[in-house]
């Protein structure tokens, strides 16, 4: 009995997974279609707006697959992606994808401007009143599953599952939003992202959870979550929208002629790429009603007469069988794929480890070097002294110029030697985590540089930190580089002003933003993203003296804390740096 439940577990996500197996072969009949030039025909007043925005800013769910998502170099793929691309080449938009580390961050960059669209979004009142949001026509939907694990009965009301079960529901999404409101009782389990809240259902920390077909079906096929099963359907669809900036109504009207240019098969070619074969067309709740009605009218008719339920039930046996037939052959299907699954994985996992070796090997290699150069260039600075006493009065200027030059390069090179033994040790460092004062340690490091800065005028504001959960040496290191940082690019200011302080954070974060403002150069944030790579610089030695390893060293730190770092500026108006850290645990 228990192998016959499994069986039909297995033949159910079959089913949500590969009926539409035909969309395969429609991607090479309908991908031919999306490279077809379909210009779209703009307005004066259009043409105009485009000539006065030569860039167009945009954001999307960075962890939203098969929709939006990064790989690890930063390359965007998806559905919504890929829409909006072909939309730009039609439109003759020129359009910028800005990469966020988070769906809550992409909808505070609409709130502040620095985004003119998002791509992939479900309309609600509270994102057109509160973040102000122009929606366009949906140009995709699909069915809002409710996910249970294999021990639920099938096509349990979601009234039901509300009021006796935790449901797993991600933070900001508009599914999230809207039962919240409806049932203000709801036992909700906030999570991160959609594929959290499968997997806390998997792992018995939630019930049962709600999201869209697509996504379900594409995180139950990549995480192999055969315990989890569709146990019925929500009466609103997903609709997938492009939301504009209320106050640019030509960039809406031009992605809305864009949307228009893209037929029905240019759009199958684009979901064939991402979603599983058979999601698209398979389970959606208009044609489970239809089947319910179809099997109502049987039962009815059985009342009626049992010869004439006997035919009918004869002829659904006879479908069942050639079903079961059709079934097994997309079953081995099915297997197949998931060898080819596995040997992927296996070769991805050999990658791995041998990325993990490279790296050490590297981090070996670059502290071997560090210590090999110093004794070298120790001596190349011992006889630059020697000469300078011993023969330096008989050299002309242009000589004491050149042993000058020498000194303050060899002395250079040592910094650069020092730091990279540094950036070196932090990666190999054993971390000795305990709770730490940070806001003692910040006015520790304060109170060495202002002994290094004397005759400067500086005006500190140090807010109240709360304590958090790290090592205390890492995290000493990694708040002078910054203090050093905003002390050095503030050069030049009377008075400079540095504030290290704190986010407002809710009980129930696990972590706390922190972050350090000055007044100085800042820097333009087209070159935001190499700013915490290695020996990367944004400004010249001769402007600001440096080896471009600090920043690094920062983010290397706070990444192992298992924190975020990144930072925001505008040229001459200063900089903020940003980090985040878990809290003390109680």
């Amino acid at each position: 009995m228990k192998r016959t439940a499994t069986r039909d577990l297995r033949l159910i996500w079959i089913l949500c997974l590969l009926a539409g197996s035909f969309l395969v072969t429609a991607i090479g009949n309908a991908q031919t279609n999306l490279n077809v030039s379909k210009p779209v025909r703009l307005s004066e007043a259009e043409k105009a707006w485009l000539r006065q925005h030569p860039v167009v800013y945009w954001g999307v769910d960075p962890h939203w697959p098969p929709f939006s998502s990064f790989d690890r170099q930063g390359r965007a793929s998806g559905i919504n992606v890929e829409m909006v691309e072909l939309i730009a080449k039609r439109a003759g938009l020129n359009i910028k994808l800005v990469q966020t580390p988070a769906w809550s961050e992409t909808l505070r960059k609409a709130d502040t401007r620095e985004i003119d669209f998002i791509g992939g979004i479900a309309r609600t009142e509270e994102r057109e009143r509160l973040h102000g949001l122009k929606f366009t026509e949906a140009y995709c939907s699909f069915p809002t599953a409710i996910i249970t694990r294999e021990n639920t009965p099938f096509f349990t009301p979601l009234e039901e599952l509300i009021k006796s079960l935790r449901i797993a529901l991600p933070r900001n999404y508009a599914t999230t939003e809207e039962l919240l409101r409806d049932y203000s009782g709801a036992r909700a389990v906030l999570t991160d992202t959609e594929e959290e809240s499968m997997l806390a259902v998997a792992g018995n920390k939630a019930d049962a959870t709600v999201l869209n077909l697509a996504s379900a079906s594409y995180i139950v096929h990549m995480r192999g979550l055969a315990n989890l099963k569709i146990s019925g359907f929500t009466d609103p669809e997903f609709y997938l929208r492009l939301a504009v900036r209320n106050d640019m109504p030509e960039l809406h009207s031009i992605l809305e002629k864009g949307l228009a240019t893209i037929d029905k098969r240019e759009a199958e070619a684009i979901y064939a790429k991402y979603i599983l074969p058979g999601t698209l067309e398979e389970i959606n709740w208009r044609t489970w009603r239809r089947r319910v009605i179809y099997f109502i009218l049987i039962g009815g008719a059985a009342l009626v007469g049992a010869l004439l339920w006997n035919r009918k039930l004869a002829g659904e046996i006879r479908r069942r069988e050639a079903a079961e037939i059709d079934l097994r052959r997309v079953r081995d299907q099915l297997e197949k794929h998931t060898r080819e699954l596995d040997r992927h994985a296996t070769e991805m996992q050999g990658l791995n480890e041998r990325l993990v070796s490279a790296n050490k090997d590297l981090e070996s290699f670059s502290s071997s070097v560090s210590h090999d150069l110093k004794s070298p260039l120790r001596r190349l600075r011992s006889f630059v002294d020697l000469l300078q006493e011993d023969a330096g009065d008989t050299l002309n200027a242009e000589g004491r110029e050149c042993l000058a030059i020498i000194n303050h390069e060899a002395r250079r090179m040592g910094q650069l030697i020092e730091d990279l033994l540094a950036f070196s040790r932090v990666g190999r460092s054993e971390m000795h985590l305990a709770p730490v004062n940070l806001e003692q340690l910040v006015n520790e490091v304060v109170r060495d540089v202002q002994l290094e800065t004397k005759g400067r005028e500086i005006i500190w504001q140090i807010e109240p930190l709360p304590e958090v959960r790290g090592d205390r040496a890492l995290l000493r290191q990694a708040v002078v580089n910054l203090i050093d940082n905003a002390v050095k690019f503030t050069r030049g200011r009377s008075p400079a002003r540095i504030n290290f302080g704190v986010l407002p954070a809710k009980p129930d974060d696990k972590e706390v933003t922190f972050y350090i403002r000055d007044n100085g150069s800042g820097f333009d944030m087209n070159y935001a993203y190499a700013i915490f790579e290695a020996f990367q610089r944004l400004h010249s030695q001769e402007e600001f003296e440096g080896t471009g390893i600090g920043l690094a060293n920062v983010q290397r730190i706070i990444q192992r804390h298992g924190g975020r770092v990144w930072a925001e500026g505008e040229v001459n108006k200063g900089a903020t740096f940003y980090f985040t850290l878990p809290r003390k645990m109680s």
